[in-house]
């Protein structure tokens, strides 16, 4: 098993509970081989400043790797020269340990494992401690309230006064949405700002990114054509916001094949079309639709966390390209030059057209495309 140590990595239930089960398969192997499988291998993605007590025993800053890598993880030595010596060296290294370990120990599957369940929760830290002192989160809801709701195709215990009143979800619980996303994310750590979704999103997208935050979208699938929420959200997908993500929820008639479901999964994807076509293939996308009420709590802890890896990676990337970047006292200026002419017989030279690119400016082509 290969295990990227992260931050995120130790915060992760899933991840503990996957780490417990494959250290009982290691367990056994001992118990009926009395030989002691090193089957589970560390890579250091990310520096960790704390490793939880139940994964101290195993060695993670191999010296055989190097100091550079101890210090700041593979993905800093990637992100700085991708490809370069130092990171083949240290993929190579991993790549013979694994060949080793499946060579050398033969450990038996486990059939029929349910890693869901209460005694299988890992050696990490509970839900409350896992987000950093700190963090925070922002929650943006876009949903119509029972003024503006259409009563003929949506449930009208759904909605209230105001966007944050909307509840998709009222039949198992009376907690409006936001409120349950926000009781989810307080548990792990983090403080949390609801914002209403408007024409100002991008803006307070890129402020908290700026401010280290994630930020995660509640869209209500019917209300996504309305304004002024139609015109944010398209923003919103034709841009790149790191850090984000967004939920749209749904009943179990809307994810299904009836009219209110082909109504439905036209409305996701027309509101957010990029983003649809960008999670085509992603094991967790960070557009989630088709999210019932039980799976939400899972759907919010797993796109949260990635967001955050997200977000962590591209403020890594602007951090090392502002320092390889030179600085200069003035941006350069295009040198225009031109090239000795003969002289006509007036004793003029003919003009000369300079160009700063090869591009044709919009007269030429037009002239071009004229019949």
């Amino acid at each position: 098993m290969l295990a990227l140590y992260t931050p995120d990595y130790f915060r992760s239930d899933f991840c503990g509970r996957e780490w417990k089960a494959f250290e009982d398969r290691q367990r056994s192997h001992r118990a009926v081989t009395g030989v002691d499988a090193k089957a589970l291998i560390p890579v250091l993605w990310e520096p960790v400043q704390n490793i939880p007590p139940g994964a101290a025993h195993i060695q993670y800053d191999n010296l055989d790797l190097g100091e550079n890598y101890a210090q700041s993880g593979l993905r800093r030595i990637l992100a700085s020269d991708p490809g370069g010596d130092e990171y083949r060296r240290i993929v190579n290294h991993i790549a013979h340990q694994i060949l080793v370990a499946a060579e050398h120990f033969r450990i038996r599957p486990v059939n029929d494992l349910d890693i869901s369940e209460p005694g299988s929760a890992g050696p990490f830290p509970s839900a409350t401690e896992r987000a950093e002192p700190g963090s925070r989160a922002l929650l943006f809801v876009a949903a119509r309230t029972s003024v503006n709701a259409h009563r003929k195709a949506t449930d009208p215990g759904c909605h209230g006064q105001s966007p944050t009143d909307w509840n998709p979800y009222h039949a198992e619980s009376p907690q409006p949405l936001v409120e349950r996303a926000s009781r989810l994310l307080e548990e792990r750590g983090f403080t949390v700002r609801t914002e209403i979704v408007s024409d100002v999103l991008g803006a307070a997208l890129d402020e908290a990114r700026g401010q280290g935050q994630v930020a995660v979208l509640l869209v209500e699938a019917s209300a996504a054509a309305d304004e002024p929420f139609e015109r944010a959200l398209r923003a919103y997908d034709r841009s790149n916001h790191p850090g984000s993500a967004a939920i749209v929820p749904c009943d179990p008639d809307e994810a299904g094949d009836g009219p209110r479901g082909k109504a439905y999964w036209e409305a996701v994807r027309g509101a957010l079309p990029f983003n649809w076509a960008r999670g085509a293939g992603d094991p967790l996308p960070l557009l989630q639709s088709g999210i019932g009420s039980d799976q939400f709590e899972a759907v919010l802890h797993a796109v949260i966390a990635k967001a955050q890896n997200q977000l962590v990676s591209f403020l890594e990337i602007l951090k090392i390209n502002s320092l390889e970047t030179p600085r200069t006292t003035s941006p350069s200026l295009p040198v225009l030059t031109t090239v000795a002419t003969p002289r006509s017989r007036t004793g003029l030279a003919p003009p000369i057209a300079a160009h700063l690119s090869s591009h044709q400016t919009p007269f030429e082509k037009e002239q071009e495309d004229d019949p």
